[in-house]
């Protein structure tokens, strides 16, 4: 049973059998996690999604992704924030 919409985001992610790509920009400065975010978008796949760690919420991208036509979800974690990013 999924018990969020992370899970359920992410359960519809696997159900597509859509291969996973992190990239972990914690620790890193202003604006560089934006910016390795959209080199990676750039490369992404239609059959993949990108599973992005930061240091926190990433407000700013949230309006370039919806306006490139991705859909995203966030949740806050002990060591981070993860967002998973896919195509619409």
């Amino acid at each position: 049973m999924v018990h969020n919409a992370f899970q359920a985001f992410r359960a519809g992610v696997l159900m597509t059998q859509t291969e996973i790509i992190t990239l972990d920009t914690r620790g890193l400065p202003a604006p560089e996690p934006l910016e390795h975010c959209l080199e990676a978008l750039a490369e992404l796949a239609p059959t993949q999604a990108l599973l992005m760690w930061l240091d926190r919420e990433p407000f700013p991208l949230y309006e370039i992704l919806r306006r490139s036509g991705f859909k995203y979800h966030g949740t806050h974690q002990e060591n981070g924030f993860k967002l998973i990013i896919r195509r619409n």
